[in-house]
């Protein structure tokens, strides 16, 4: 046995041997801090961005259902709300919304509440309005007109009948603000004033507003403070609350129409009397009194036509960008249940081959700490601190760095596109655990496996080198034809290429994990980014949505065609349809019924992915757009059941399956859906195609259809098409990372695995120095086989690479939208030449080491 004094000694050993390998250490600890950072960085970005914005609408007290009516609501409806009160928080809210001439921007202006009970804002600059005459904007605003500040006059400036509706329209901007209303940056949803889309909102005072009608109230149940947004329990619970909420206000409906149709009815009486006044009078054909009759007629018309309101409901999930965000990031959480998982098992590939030489190397120290009478558990304990150490280091760094730069890196990726203040990190312990575990097991574990055939030697057999491998004849040397053609130096890189397998299978396997990290990254890109190109310029050639009330009359057709910015346009009925089946989540698509359907073509393209064969409408089935097809299992010639709204469940047959990106359709010809639903198609939409035209000029053709009486909403598709690159270009920052954290560890791999070549060879390196081989040529030696093993790689790469991204696409697509799965040659050609580089690279800094080399001392014999 050995004493305390030796030990001691033998742990100045152990330190003198991490100094003299510093650079294998280095090695060791770098790819294990890359392995890790990544993993703990991705894993914790989903739940950091997560709860980033619970904590936000916990704070804000976000509203989780918000009620309108069409005739208004009034303090009857809160009244019933007051009733549930220990259940529920509300707040009633007025606005107007208004079409600035001077900009033709569509702006709502709220009323700031006195106490914000729900929706409260958050002030980015300034303070909140005090006096009438004083104003805050949101943030949106400043983007728009640059020239808006604190302390700037703003005006309200629309038509007479809407400047009517304040006390006042001229106010001092006091701050800027963003509401949790409106997660989205530039979102602010839908309106029935000028283009159909808000641009901003201002919040004024309650008595600029001269209507006392409530246009909204905000309701927040109780039951769900403290329930994580997003999760199952939270919408089996808002499905409750709201059912529960149209329970109460049923009622109201009959209650509202009841008290209208009084009001008129007093509005009425004097006409009345003033008609049987006259009547008693003057005889009966009377022109006057024909006329006061004439319009008692009317009048009593107009008041049998006041029907009852309709009530509208909606959560939290209506809201600009509340959804949207949820899924950017479980699209980030998707992507890290597998890429960081791939990461970490190349580090850990290359840790085992690292240890594994470590291993070879001291075998002659081992053998003389056996002799000395060091147990094994002793000599074995070396590579346990060794790779201990490196694990330790590597994994704290990885953590510290991986967990605050990542989330931070990607959340501020998506803070251009979000109203959300900065994301707090925080630690996942369970991940932590798992990399640590994980970089143990690399180190710890395989010199364990390594060495548990050494530390069973006995110290004579541990003294005397291994022998060396045997060579074999190659099959290629069977083909004489080619072996005979072959340089010498070619066929000696062949040789020891495939002389040393578990090398050359560890190099191929580690640049090809690397090669289709990288192709996964740039693949992700090319999927993203082909999404709006594809949906926009290839299969949707129209430029607006035109929705109406009913059917096209003549004054909304001529409307439509008028002016030179219009092209052409597409009649058909558009309404909303929900899919179901059990075991999927419900979904929600168009349901598309173009007169005449022939017609479809020019605006939509309809055809199948692969083989961009066109598909044509028939009137025996539908077309459905493939996401739908595949979250439903379905294909060419089965069935699909729909619901549209106020009807029972169909059965559809589907015809075709057509390639599409974003949301979900189902398009059917006239025939076809009368022979469904048993009634003819309401064409309630157009599709209107530009000329070429200006943004201001697509605003103006907007705000012209939406007065027209039963024109409900334009939408503009420049207008989404920019929304949706915004999201995109969000994406690729995301991307970006991968690609060069892919990189990092390819140059780390690659490295590593040179290294280890260049120094279990350093003997045969001096060998063929001593024999006359200039220091271009020894770097050549080495640099063939490593040239080959980077090709075969690369190679490998793209075949793992395309299955990789394929995998990850399929567990990253949301329900309502669909990756472009091809990856584009350029992709494959940027991943291969950064391998090369890196390859290139690697060996320049060998380079310069073998010039260093030390012949002497590298040939001296261990005999």
């Amino acid at each position: 046995m050995v004493g305390a004094a030796m030990t001691a000694a033998y742990f100045k050993t152990i330190m003198r041997e991490i100094w003299s390998s510093k650079a294998r250490f280095a090695s060791i600890l770098l790819i294990i801090f890359l392995g890790v950072a990544f993993y703990t960085g991705i894993r914790a970005t989903g739940p950091d961005m997560s709860q980033a914005a619970n904590d936000y609408y916990a704070k804000q007290k976000l509203a989780t259902n918000s009620v309108q009516s069409t005739m208004g609501l009034t303090k009857a409806d809160t009244r019933v709300l007051n009733q549930h009160r220990s259940q529920l928080t509300y707040q009633a809210t007025r606005y107007a919304d208004v079409n600035q001439l001077n900009n033709s921007q569509v702006v709502r202006v709220m009323v700031l509440p006195t106490t914000q009970r729900l929706n409260r804002l958050r002030i980015v600059k300034g303070r909140l309005p005090r006096h009438a005459n004083e104003i805050v904007l949101d943030a949106q605003a400043q983007r728009l007109q640059p020239k808006l500040k604190v302390g700037s006059t703003y005006r309200i400036s629309s038509t007479a009948k809407r400047n009517a509706q304040f006390t006042r329209r001229t106010f001092k901007v006091v701050g800027f603000v963003n509401s949790p209303t409106y997660v989205e940056n530039t979102n602010r949803g839908v309106t029935n004033v000028g283009k159909g889309t808000l641009d901003y909102l201002v919040y004024v005072r309650p008595q600029v507003i001269k209507s006392s009608v409530i246009t909204r109230i905000d309701v927040q149940f109780k039951n769900l403070r403290g329930v994580t947004p997003y999760t199952a329990k939270y919408r089996r619970l808002n499905r409750e609350n709201t059912a529960q909420l149209k329970r109460w206000l049923k009622p109201q409906a009959r209650k509202r129409q009841q008290a209208l149709q009084a009001q008129a009815q007093a509005k009425l009486k004097p006409l009345r009397q003033a008609t049987q006044q006259l009547a008693s009078q003057v005889p009966a054909g009377t022109a006057q009194l024909v006329k006061l009759q004439s319009q008692l007629k009317r009048a009593k018309a107009q008041v049998a036509a006041i029907t009852m309101p309709t009530y509208l409901y909606t959560d939290r999930t209506d809201n600009p960008g509340y959804t949207e965000y949820h899924e950017n990031t479980q699209r980030v959480v998707a992507l890290s249940t597998v890429f960081p998982l791939f990461f970490i098992a190349i580090a850990a590939l290359i840790c085992l081959t690292t240890m594994t030489r470590m291993v070879e190397e001291l075998r002659l120290q081992m053998g003389t700490l056996k002799a000395l009478g060091y147990t094994n558990t002793a000599v074995g304990s070396e590579f346990m601190i060794y790779g201990g150490l490196a694990a330790l280091i590597g994994t704290a760094l990885g953590v510290l760095f991986g967990v605050n730069f990542f989330p931070r890196f990607i959340a501020q990726a998506y803070g251009s596109m979000y109203n959300l203040p900065a994301i707090n990190v925080q630690y996942i312990w369970m991940d932590i655990g798992i990399a640590l575990a994980i970089a143990l097991l690399c180190t710890l574990g395989t010199a364990l496996v390594v060495l548990r055939v050494d530390l069973n030697s006995l110290p004579a057999q541990l003294l005397q080198p291994r022998s060396p491998k045997a060579g074999k004849t190659l099959l290629l040397e069977r083909w004489q034809w080619l072996w005979h053609r072959l340089s010498f130096n070619h066929k000696i890189t062949l040789r020891n290429l495939f002389r040393y397998k578990q090398r050359l299978l560890m190099t191929v396997l580690g640049i090809a994990g690397c090669m289709a990290m990288m192709i996964t990254g740039f693949g992700l890109k090319d999927s993203i980014g082909d999404i709006s190109v594809k949906q926009f310029n290839e299969l949707w050639h129209y430029d607006a949505v035109v929705t109406r009330s009913g059917n096209e009359t003549d004054q909304q057709r001529q409307a439509l065609s008028r002016g030179q910015l219009y092209q052409a346009s597409l009649k058909l009925q558009a309404k909303q349809v929900t899919v179901k089946q059990s075991g999927v989540a419900e979904q929600t698509a168009t349901l598309g019924i173009p007169a005449p359907h022939q017609s479809l073509s020019k605006f939509v393209v309809l055809r199948h992915r692969q083989s961009h064969q066109a598909i044509h409408i028939g009137d025996r089935g539908a077309v459905i757009d493939e996401k739908l097809a595949k979250l439903y299992g379905v294909q060419a010639g089965d069935d699909l059941t729909i619901k549209l709204a106020g009807q029972t469940t169909k059965r559809i047959h589907i015809s075709a399956v057509a390639e599409n990106y974003v949301n979900h359709f189902i398009y059917m010809s006239p025939t076809y859906y009368r022979r469904v639903f048993k009634q003819a198609p309401v064409y309630n939409t157009n599709y209107v195609r530009f000329k070429q035209a200006t943004k201001k000029q697509e605003n103006a053709y907007a705000d012209r259809l939406l007065k027209q009486a039963g024109v409900q909403n334009v939408t503009l598709m420049s207008t989404e098409k920019a929304t949706n690159f915004k999201m995109l270009d969000s994406m690729n920052l995301v991307v970006l990372i991968f690609v060069i954290s892919a990189g990092a560890l390819a140059l780390v791999v690659l490295y590593n695995l040179t290294n280890i070549n260049v120094s279990e060879r350093i003997r045969e390196l001096s060998t063929i120095k001593v024999l006359g081989f200039y220091d271009g040529e020894v770097t050549m030696y080495i640099f063939r086989e490593n040239l080959i093993l980077t090709v075969l790689g690369i190679i490998a790469g793209c075949f793992l690479g395309n299955w990789l991204h394929a995998y990850i696409l399929q567990t990253a697509e949301t329900n309502a939208l669909m990756f472009s799965p091809t990856i584009h040659p350029l992709s494959y050609v940027y991943a291969a030449l950064l391998t090369l580089a890196f390859s290139l690279l690697v060996m320049g800094m060998m380079h310069r080491k073998l010039k260093r080399v030390n012949m002497l001392d590298a040939l001296k014999s261990v005999d």
